[in-house]
């Protein structure tokens, strides 16, 4: 990305060098004026949820008790900024080309001056309380090195796939709070110095994907404490269908996530890779199978119902709130999707992990062997099988 383009500048920017080190600049940044919080919101648009979500923040921080600030980063190059945009408080930054939110984040924290870098999602609509309870928290605990938040369980989007998609999400971040190996940027914040002690969000990561989590585990591993705050609520203003819900969860989550699983040689035990994930995920898949083999021999719909009944057991507070909120018809209807989340995220994971032990036994075996020569594309998959994967 061109320097000169990506520090081109709107409203309130402060004039940073290009030819020092992102380090170096962030810090000059903050020592022109140290604030305790900057808000950092990228987006695409100016209109739709963007502007709903941007308008909330900034009603937030003429309420906070925080000293705070809102640092806007548009993904491309930008139409004219809205005149509500234009205030004080308010610092735009572009990136000039689309480059993925990564490196949208990474320079609005280039311009950002506070202590506490708090991420929020253009569809993600804070809480009254959201921005205080954030500055509270990091307050109370010198240790604290980052936190996130968890959806409200009453999703803006209201169809089937949408609804279930954002309960399940809220349920199982209020079903785990305390200490948390992983990050969300939806709706987390994170101390500056630790955010650039792990030089920020990894810029491989092109599109939204996992690259908060990976850079929550950066920041564990390099001994921050990193907690699930419940407390802290948003609202999802996103819509789902079925089939941007099944290509998100493949393409950008399961893959990655399963690629950053094997470079990092652990499985986390946190949120939805806990004992009852895993074992839902082995005994949807269980049913899967168990139905196919019932077309031949009919006694196995008894294997699948005991496989189904573990499932409904093991999150039965799932189903029950959705029960609760929707009737017990949506409940039925959230237990089909969610069976059909645990089958195509774990056979993804079993085929991405079987395909990444395939081609490092390639890669082994080509010096004993001598005579190994990849082909362009067996390198490439390679080359990118070693890439950091994309939040959950």
């Amino acid at each position: 990305m061109d320097d000169t383009t990506a520090h081109d500048t709107e409203q309130g920017l402060l004039s940073l060098p290009c030819e020092s080190s992102p380090r170096n600049r962030i810090t000059a940044a903050q020592n022109a004026r140290q604030i305790d919080l900057s808000v950092i919101m990228p987006t695409i648009f100016w209109t739709g949820t963007f502007e709903r979500c941007a308008r909330r923040v900034l009603s937030l921080l003429d309420e906070t008790t925080a000293n705070a600030e809102v640092v806007f980063v548009f993904d491309g190059s930008p139409p004219p900024a809205p005149a509500w945009l234009d205030r004080p408080g308010v610092t735009i930054v572009k990136t000039g080309s689309r480059s993925g939110p990564a490196i949208a984040r990474n320079l609005a924290a280039e311009s950002a001056r506070g202590e506490v870098l708090f991420f929020v999602d253009a569809d993600v609509e804070l809480a009254a309380d959201a921005i205080d309870r954030v500055h509270a928290a990091f307050a109370a605990d010198p240790d604290l090195v980052g936190l996130f938040g968890a959806y409200d369980d009453e999703p803006a989007a209201v169809s089937l796939t949408s609804t279930f998609r954002n309960l399940l999400h809220h349920h199982t971040h209020v079903s785990n709070p305390g200490t948390a190996g992983t990050f969300w940027s939806g709706c987390g914040a994170m101390r500056t110095t630790a955010f650039l002690d792990v030089d920020g969000f990894d810029e491989k990561f092109a599109y939204p994907s996992v690259e908060d989590i990976e850079l929550g585990m950066r920041v564990t591993a390099n001994g921050g404490k990193i907690l699930l705050a419940p407390d802290v609520r948003c609202k999802h203003l996103k819509h789902w269908t079925l089939a941007s819900m099944v290509i998100t969860d493949i393409v950008h989550r399961a893959t990655p996530w399963t690629r950053l699983i094997m470079n990092s040689r652990g499985l986390p035990a946190t949120l939805n890779l806990d004992w009852r994930g895993r074992l839902s995920g082995i005994c949807s898949v269980l049913l899967a199978a168990c139905l196919v083999v019932a077309g031949f021999a009919p006694v196995a719909l008894w294997a699948a119902l005991a496989c189904g009944l573990v499932v409904v057991a093991l999150n039965s507070g799932f189903y029950g709130l959705c029960a609760r909120k929707r009737g017990v018809g949506f409940a039925v209807a959230s237990f089909a999707l969610h069976w059909l989340y645990f089958v195509y995220s774990s056979l993804t994971f079993g085929v991405v992990t079987l395909h990444e032990l395939w081609l490092r036994s390639r890669r082994s075996a080509a010096p004993a062997a001598g005579v190994f020569q990849p082909t362009a594309a067996v390198m490439l998959a390679a080359k990118a099988s070693q890439l950091p994967p994309f939040s959950q």
